[in-house]
């Protein structure tokens, strides 16, 4: 069997995060984002293009990546081999684990979907702001064209302002088909959950993994992938704001070189050829 890696940004900035700033004093800088993003098209050149690049949109701004300098960018991700996806910041929406405005949540998916796809753009993945995730969302992605999740940490249960926004216990630690009744365990819905690579307390999500920690997960998935009965998939993760440190910059290519030592980075458009290996379909 084969293990295969997708390198994934999350399409954030600083201040987003900074809640106690205004909403329009919360909305992006448009240069310094433009240069950051073409920082991660220049890093993911280094694992033959292959990046997927998750499109912010929330209640700060719906519109701000519809712009055309930023249309170029997603355009020449996907020339180079790569991909965007959508990356719905809706905390408010979620409580106690469960969407409270299943409406809402459509309207923020089709905000990106609808005028990318009439670019010229395929949108086929999702990852929610914060790993947020819950059942209601997957016949929403179905009705959307979305056909994989990427918002799977196993293990990860997080509150947010004293709501539960994100509960990944015991979820698989490779791709699976998500379940209707229950995201974390395999069933028979149209979704393919796309795991965060992880071994015991340690994932590849490059913002908070040391280099060492990142070598010792990919030579474990190498490991495992040779006693495998399936291919594994996993992705690795980071997010935009991360590429204004040049120190940063250099961490993460060297995490992409450390992982493209043990397996192979592919886009989300491979992902079904290989999935088709294992027979994994709706029954």
């Amino acid at each position: 069997m084969s293990l295969y890696f997708i390198f994934t940004v999350d399409g954030d900035w600083d201040e987003y995060f900074s809640t106690e700033l205004s909403k329009a004093k919360r909305r992006p800088d448009k240069k310094n984002l433009l240069r950051l993003i073409k920082h991660e098209i220049k890093i993911a050149r280094s694992v033959g293009g292959k990046l997927l690049h998750f499109v912010h949109t929330s209640p700060v701004d719906r519109q701000y990546f519809l712009q055309p300098d930023f249309i170029a960018l997603w355009k020449e991700i996907q020339d180079i081999g790569g991909s965007i996806g959508v990356h719905c910041h809706e905390e408010d929406l979620f409580s106690n684990g469960r969407l409270d405005d299943l409406a809402m949540m459509e309207q923020s998916i089709r905000s990106l979907t609808e005028p990318l796809r009439n670019e010229g753009l395929s949108l086929i993945s999702y990852r929610g702001g914060y790993l947020a995730f819950c059942k209601s969302i997957i016949p929403v992605l179905e009705r959307n064209g979305i056909f994989f999740d990427f918002s799977c940490f196993p293990g990860r249960y997080l509150h947010y302002k004293g709501k539960l926004i994100s509960d990944w216990r015991g979820a698989p630690k490779n791709y699976y088909r998500m379940c209707y009744q229950d995201q974390r365990k395999d069933g028979k819905s149209d979704i393919i959950e796309i795991s965060l690579g992880k071994i015991k307390q340690r994932a590849l999500y490059c913002d908070i993994t040391s280099l060492s920690d990142i070598w010792m997960i990919a030579r474990h998935l190498a490991k495992k992938e040779k006693t495998s009965k399936s291919d594994i998939i996993v992705s690795m993760l980071t997010h935009t704001y991360e590429l204004a440190s040049p120190w940063k910059r250099f961490r993460i290519r060297t995490a992409l070189f450390i992982c493209s030592l043990y397996g192979k980075f592919i886009n989300d458009k491979q992902i079904p050829e290989i999935v088709k290996k294992k027979g994994t379909r709706k029954t």
